[in-house]
């Protein structure tokens, strides 16, 4: 069986380098994860099209396609293409989990939820002759799981090519976050032995790594066995966290003397009520500045993240931000627009609203914190 394992790009650019760089960070890994299911004697190809021209001219009899909200209408165009050459397409990923509905209308099998326990499904019901149109995650595990095929990775065309996923989800349930939508009908956060996490380090080349987990510190006595068991590979590496984690006291020692040199943190919003309305717990009665200080004391660069738009926020949210990170030194920052994306608490707190008067989503004026709607509805 020919098998194409395609991530569209944000856009139609005829070279990927006019392409934000962003998108030519790291290789698909869940791509490359989907890979290693497939039959040794499977002829298969793996094109990130942020990082390479797409070839339409082949006749793959299997197309997987991984969409982004970002990258859907790039995808659902690929599909469309590939269906119409006779391909089964298969289509999975954050957007068609929101909206299987409209992913629907381009592909032949949608994948809703995380593919650990559907994707092999799904072959072996393709390779008898009876593909779904649906499948659904419900048992979610990463023991066992194959090692990505990172031999399909053109690794010389990443910014980031040892990038790592060893735990999936997050212990937290901010209302904005996708991951109550992405992985609604199972578990959230699950995490992979510790032994199997090494042994994929150890087979990494070089001595840089990412980890691109949610919150690689999110069940501290794994992330603490994992630091233990890094301890003298040599390894630098990067990872995202939150702020209670930073500011617990031990873990963070273990983090670094095994290489942590860079932390993203989600620290989101200066402002307590922004916190509390959209359900970031892990965050209020903090200390900002005590976990900057305690990060920067251990020799760890801070990628702080930012959230504007919620209803606490004025037009004074953003002077304020970046006055906050500059002042305290923050290295890097990432700045984000609130957004209900379909699937979460958010977007059906807003939709339940409806269109009442003083709603600023809706009406698109100004109106004061007590009567937007992202306050509860009555």
């Amino acid at each position: 069986m020919k098998v194409k394992l395609i991530l569209p790009a944000l856009t139609e650019a005829t070279s990927p380098f006019f392409r934000p760089i962003k998108y030519s960070l790291f290789p698909p890994l869940g791509l490359a994860t989907l890979a290693a299911h497939l039959a040794p004697d499977d002829e298969v190809a793996l094109c990130d099209e942020h990082v390479e021209a797409l070839d339409l001219d082949d006749e793959p009899d299997l197309v997987a396609i991984e969409a982004y909200v970002t990258s859907a209408r790039r995808a659902y165009a690929i599909a469309d293409h590939y269906r119409g050459r006779g391909a089964h397409v298969a289509i999975g990923g954050l957007h068609p989990t929101s909206l299987p509905g409209e992913a629907a209308a381009h592909a032949d099998t949608v994948f809703v939820g995380p593919g650990e326990d559907t994707w092999p499904r799904f072959l072996e019901d393709l390779r008898n002759g009876r593909p779904g149109r649906l499948y659904r995650s419900t048992s979610r595990t990463l023991h066992g799981q194959p090692p990505p095929r990172r031999d399909l990775i053109r690794r010389e065309l990443y910014l980031v090519p040892n990038s790592i996923v060893v735990s999936r989800g997050c212990p937290h349930r901010c209302d904005f976050c996708y991951k109550e939508a992405f992985f609604a009908g199972g578990r959230s956060f699950y995490l992979q032995r510790v032994d199997e996490a090494l042994a994929e380090i150890e087979r990494l080349p070089g001595r840089h790594l990412y980890f691109l987990d949610d919150h690689l510190f999110g069940d501290p006595r794994f992330a603490a066995a994992l630091f233990d068991g890094m301890r003298g590979m040599g390894r630098l590496w990067q990872a995202a966290s939150t702020v209670d984690a930073v500011l617990r006291p031990g873990l963070l020692e273990k983090a670094v003397a095994c290489g942590l040199r860079s932390l993203f943190v989600g620290f989101e919003t200066l402002d307590a009520e922004s916190l509390r309305s959209h359900a970031k717990r892990q965050n209020l009665r903090q200390d900002y500045a005590a976990a900057v200080r305690r990060l920067h004391d251990q020799g760890v660069m801070v990628n702080a993240s930012f959230v504007f738009g919620t209803d606490a926020h004025d037009e004074t949210v953003f002077e304020r931000t970046v006055d906050w990170a500059v002042g305290q030194g923050v290295e890097t920052a990432t700045f984000h627009v609130l957004t209900p994306y379909p699937g979460t608490a958010l977007h059906a707190r807003l939709r339940a609203c409806g269109p009442r008067a003083g709603c600023c989503t809706r009406t698109g004026t100004a109106t004061t914190p007590a009567t937007r709607c992202s306050s509860p509805p009555a």
